[in-house]
């Protein structure tokens, strides 16, 4: 564990090898999950966080997953590194072209992305009541659309992903990138199912 001149400087977990250390040498990047699927925010100190910057540049320059090289903009445009090929619709080459050049940023320190502000407290606790309250009347819409008359299953399906995607929102207003990469992969599989069992039911 790193001390930290300032006892009130702010603790941060590597998300590889779980060391703690303080914030200033904690790194943000860009990381493949493969539960999720997708690139996601990952925290990563001085001993980790090359190695894994060396992982994402190599999967960006060979994927040719739209999903992927969404999920990797996103992860820099949440920290405010926006990509305008990107939100232009731009062909999937060139924003992944853009993307390998930011990593390089990334790697030579041009570019840093920063963890940001905490929340207060209260807000957090208040994102949280929201996020849970959404997620329920998801999933009570989902388990209404094996009970819903076939001419209701496609409105049971819009409630449960409209409120995934209310909750989705509030995350990633709040900064909670585990909920928001938990709450994404719960509306993606209600699509799979939706798409698989339901569509064309009249």
């Amino acid at each position: 564990m790193e001390a930290s001149d300032n006892p009130e400087a702010r603790q941060v977990v590597c998300s590889a090898c779980f060391q703690v250390v303080a914030e200033h040498l904690i790194h943000v990047i860009p990381a493949y999950n493969t539960d999720a699927g997708q690139f996601v925010t990952t925290f990563r100190c001085e001993a980790c966080w090359l190695p894994s910057l060396d992982d994402t540049q190599a999967r960006l320059e060979a994927t040719e997953d739209a999903t992927e090289i969404a999920s990797a903009a996103t992860v820099f445009e949440n920290h405010n590194a926006f990509v305008h090929e990107f939100r232009r619709g731009d062909p999937l080459p060139a924003v992944r072209r853009i993307l390998v050049h930011l990593v390089g940023m990334l790697r030579s320190g041009t570019l840093r992305l920063s963890i940001g502000p905490l929340a207060p407290p209260r807000d957090v606790e208040l994102h949280i009541r929201e996020i849970a309250k959404n997620e329920k009347l998801a999933e009570a819409a989902y388990d209404a659309m094996y009970e819903a008359r076939p001419s209701s299953v496609r409105d049971c399906y819009d409630d449960a992903c409209g409120y995934l995607n209310a909750a989705i929102g509030i995350a990633k207003q709040a900064g909670l990138d585990d909920e928001v990469t938990r709450l994404t992969a719960r509306r993606d599989h209600i699509v799979n199912v939706y798409n698989s069992q339901f569509r064309g039911v009249r």
